[in-house]
């Protein structure tokens, strides 16, 4: 399978058992949500990733969500239901009824309240709830249920066509980041990414915290649709976070802008990630829809590197069973495809990788590629080679970072130079049963020198 599958931990998943079913199942990533849990669970979360990843003897890429500029309720004492057309106070400073009047505390900075007008629609649980504002105070907004809701604590919400000029990392992110450094975390995704230079700031902290951690850009607001290529340009891979997205732009619009982030991000080299709602029903139901089913196969078609599902497996009933859906749905997905778009050919490493996987295609051989730092490899993923591509890293933590890129099967050499790791990965793939005598296999590592490189093409003979 070449697609790869990110799953969401939490609650329903929380048990080393069940991570270690999801990556039998196919799983090659997880998420860890920064929003919800503490660190005691979060660190729990890598444990089982970890201990996951030894006893399958697959690598697992560990994304850690940072919460980002998000406006969301407060703590609630309990659940709070309310009924269609009930008017709802969200207040700075309250956790009370008064009256005919729900209150419920809001967790955003006060300029949010100041900005926000009557008239303003309130969504969240992407899209299902919504409230209209009806009245402004000091400390508070009133809003009147346009539908039936249960309000829980720190629930995140939007206002529909507004943002909101609030730093791209918080106090809590940052202490977040820090953690997600200290755990060996893979990738962070960045939420609510506005512009190129969101990413860029994040990548200068990360780089002062001298941690290798790749940045992942959520496309969920209207500004990262208006800077999309700078935006996927500076970032190590981006997310279709459909869910905020879905709230930003009408409905029916986001397939259309799914397929140009996909195309977007392909042309310019980085991995793309489909997330939110893929298999929504099996957060209680065994089986999904038609309509998902149709949804996973689309998404598949187009060219995503990984599909991501969150509530499915963090809170749902059937984690396990919801990987392996994606699986079964992938792999028929995959059996007819035809990736028609053009390969990128841009700078001359880039063009490089597109000689020799096209020549790898037309001999109808598989391709071995050594790369030391991961580079080389996310370039051949980004062509959609359609042969078997095995790649040999130095490092685990590059093994991790490649496992959510689509089409790469990856292997963990040591070597002190390309041309030995190249061999090793070699005969690594003769021992292992990848090639057989009379298979041809393409080896080839980055152009790492100036003035010449060598491509191998080899006929295997045990």
């Amino acid at each position: 399978m070449n697609v790869k599958i990110i799953a969401s931990l939490g609650p329903a998943s929380s048990s080393g058992e069940v991570a270690s079913r999801m990556v039998s199942a196919g799983a090659t990533g997880f998420r860890v949500n920064f929003a919800h849990g503490d660190r005691a669970s979060w660190s729990h979360y890598t444990r089982i990733t970890r201990d996951a990843e030894a006893s399958s003897g697959r690598y697992v890429a560990l994304i850690g969500d940072l919460s980002g500029p998000s406006l969301r309720l407060g703590v609630l004492d309990g659940v709070v239901e309310v009924k269609k057309g009930s008017v709802v106070r969200f207040a700075l400073e309250s956790r009370r009824a008064r009256g005919d009047v729900i209150e419920v505390p809001i967790d955003v900075p006060r300029k949010v309240v100041e900005e926000i007008s009557e008239g303003d629609l309130i969504l969240m649980s992407d899209g299902k709830i919504s409230f209209s504002v009806v009245g402004v105070g000091d400390t508070y907004f009133d809003a009147v249920a346009q539908t039936e809701s249960t309000l829980t604590s720190r629930k995140a919400f939007i206002v529909k066509g507004r943002e909101f000029e609030l730093p791209i990392v918080g106090k809590k992110d940052l202490e977040d980041l820090k953690f997600a450094c200290s755990e060996g975390f893979d990738y962070v995704g960045l939420s609510y990414v506005r512009s190129s230079e969101d990413v860029s700031y994040v990548r200068k902290l990360v780089e002062k915290m001298n941690c290798g951690v790749g940045i992942l850009a959520k496309i969920e607001t209207l500004s990262a649709l208006r800077n999309l290529d700078s935006i996927i340009g500076e970032s190590d891979g981006v997310v279709v976070a459909r869910g905020d997205l879905g709230m930003n732009v009408g409905l029916e619009e986001v397939p259309s802008i799914q397929k140009k982030i996909v195309r977007k991000s392909r042309e310019l080299g980085r991995p793309v990630i489909i997330a939110t709602q893929l298999l929504e029903s099996m957060i209680e139901n065994q089986v999904p829809t038609r309509a998902e089913v149709v949804d996973v196969y689309e998404a598949v078609q187009i060219g995503a590197d990984a599909l991501m599902v969150t509530g499915e497996t963090a809170v749902g009933r059937y984690p396990v069973e919801v990987v392996k859906w994606l699986s079964k749905i992938a792999r028929v997905a995959e059996a007819g495809s035809v990736y028609t778009q053009e390969r990128p050919a841009g700078d001359l490493r880039t063009r490089f990788v597109k000689g020799f996987v096209e020549l790898a295609e037309d001999l109808g051989a598989s391709l071995a590629i050594y790369s030391m730092r991961g580079a080389t490899a996310r370039r051949a993923s980004t062509m959609r080679p359609r042969v078997l591509t095995y790649v040999g890293v130095p490092r685990v933590e590059v093994a991790r970072k490649l496992s959510i890129l689509w089409g790469l099967n990856t292997y963990v050499v040591e070597a002190s130079s390309y041309s030995e790791g190249l061999e090793k990965l070699y005969h690594t793939l003769i021992s292992d049963g990848k090639l057989r005598a009379g298979d041809i296999v393409v080896l080839v590592y980055g152009l790492v020198e100036e003035y010449e490189e060598v491509i191998r093409i080899r006929k295997v003979s045990l």
